[in-house]
Parts: structure tokens; sequence; C-alpha cells
């Protein structure tokens, strides 16, 4: 009969400190070749469009504070200073490329993240141009399809592209940023902006119409109004300081008292806390950065 020359049988103390051992190097260095790390409880994701600035970067901003994995897009990376400066101090910002015009462009990203899970994708990008050149008699036409491209297509091509991602979160949340300008019922004195009204209703539309066909798989499609926020710092412009030439008249309306700006950093916390409690039943809805429910 063969004897069992294994120490481990005869010694169960000493086994039970090999195995402690073995796992404690386990937990240091990472498994052997060929084994598969058991998965740590990942973090919420979101994808912002237009992290750039403004908005954008204030989401960027209070979602990484609160523990989010953010991928913040913008058209220029190597041009977002501030948003770069932010990235370096959190390695919770990841920075892409994304042009949400340009097809290829969204395609790279979604590439990089397929099979992911996105737990949220806010769609921020947007383009308002000169007051001056959207009016009724100056219109620039070239801008008006630009801006169509930007505020209307662009959500729903990037939408298109990280439905799965978003699926796979179990499912996500799709928020538009939306604005009352664009809102038929809001329609009032003075008469401008023609483009960027008419292509954030554009947005709107495609937003409602995509809370629909998204029903059924469980996605909150959601199109939020920011408020009139001070992206640009205008409303800290003195009254010797140069002002934009795209932003004489609003700057102007700002001094009369005729519009008041809200910070970057309280509209974006407001609108953080709709968008983390959007219900199924809120699907396609437009909702102010305070909860409230706007007309189309």
């Amino acid at each position: 009969m063969n004897q069992n020359k294994n120490p481990l049988s005869k010694n169960p103390v000493f086994a039970v400190a090999i195995v402690a051992w073995s796992l404690a190097v386990v937990l240091l260095l990472g498994p052997p070749n060929g084994l598969a790390a058991e998965p740590a409880m990942s973090q919420p994701t979101v994808l912002i469009t237009g992290s750039n600035r403004g908005i954008g970067l204030e989401f960027v901003r209070q979602y990484a504070e609160l523990g989010w994995r953010v991928i913040a897009t913008c058209r220029v990376p190597d041009e977002a200073a501030q948003l770069q400066a932010l990235a370096a101090e959190n390695p919770a910002i990841v920075l892409e490329q994304l042009d949400v015009t340009d097809a290829r462009s969204i395609r790279v990203v979604q590439q990089k993240y397929a099979g992911q899970p996105l737990d949220l994708l806010i769609n921020n990008a947007a383009l308002l141009g000169a007051r001056n050149s959207q009016s009724f008699s100056g219109q620039d036409y070239a801008l008006a399809m630009e801006q169509y491209a930007v505020n209307a297509l662009g959500p729903l091509r990037v939408s298109d592209a990280f439905i799965a991602n978003i699926l796979a979160a179990g499912p996500g949340k799709i928020v538009t940023l939306g604005s009352a300008a664009g809102s038929h019922a809001y329609l009032r004195l003075p008469a401008d902006f023609y483009s960027y009204r008419a292509s954030k209703a554009a947005a709107h539309f495609l937003m409602h119409n995509l809370a629909i066909e998204l029903a059924d798989r469980g996605v909150v499609v959601a199109v939020l109004n920011p408020g009139l926020v001070d992206t640009r710092g205008l409303a800290a412009i003195g009254p010797d300081d140069p002002v934009p030439e795209d932003f004489v008249q609003i700057v102007e309306l700002i001094r009369a008292g005729a519009i008041e700006l809200t910070p970057p950093a309280e509209s974006v916390a407001a609108m953080i806390r709709v968008i983390a409690g959007l219900t199924p039943q809120q699907s396609g809805m437009f909702i102010n950065f305070d909860g409230q429910a706007i007309p189309w």
C-alpha cells in the first residue's frame, strides 16, 4: 500500500497557512496566467458630448465628483484646456474626440467602447450662432443647416451609435439638452433666433419619437431645458471689457436687466438631480432643470 507522503494531510494547521499564503499572493500579484480576475463592482458610466466648455464641462466635473466614470467627448480635445486639466486630476475622466455631425468620428468611439455598458448618455453638444444671423430678413441659411446637423441630427446619430451600450446597462438613460427657445408654447417676442429655435424644436420631436420607439425596451429618453445658462461668462463682462461680436446684443439685454443668466454649476447640479430621479413614466417628456414639465 502506497503511503501518502503529502505533509499537508498530517498537518491541517500547516495546510491552512499555505492556503492563506497562496490567497495573499493572488491578491497582491493577480491571478496566475490563463485565469481571469474577478471583475470589481463597476462604477456607473456617462458619455457626454460637447464637454469642452460650459454646461458640458460642468457635467463632466460634477459626475466625476460623484464617482462616475466619465467619457468626455468634444470636437477638438487638444484645444480643450479646462477639460484636459480636469482629466489630469481625475483618472475616471477619459477624453475622446467626437464630432456629432461626423459619422466616422462617432463610429471610432463606438467601436472603442463596444460591449461596455453605458448608464447615461447626455447629448449636450449644440450650436447657438449669432443672433443677428438668425432674423427673418437676415437668416444665414448655411448656419441654419449646420445648426440642424448639430442640434437635431447630432443627438439622434449619437443615440443610435450607443444604443447597444445603453441597453447593456440594464438599460440606461438618454438625456438631450433642449431649449425653451424651441417650445411652441413659449414662443413670444422678440421673434429672433429663427434657425436655432427651429433646430431645437426638431431635436425635441426626434427625441420624443425615440422615447416612443424605445419604451418597450426600458430606455428612458428625456429632453431637459437647462434654463438661461451663462456658458460664456457674459454676466461677468464689465462695462469697459471687450464683448465678443456674436454676443453684443445678449450682453446689452443682461445689462438692461431683461434677462438673467444661471451659473452653469447651479443648472447642472439641478439637472443631475432630475436625471437621477427619471422614471419610465417620464420618458418622452420635456422637463425644466427644476423638475417641472415644459410644454412642447
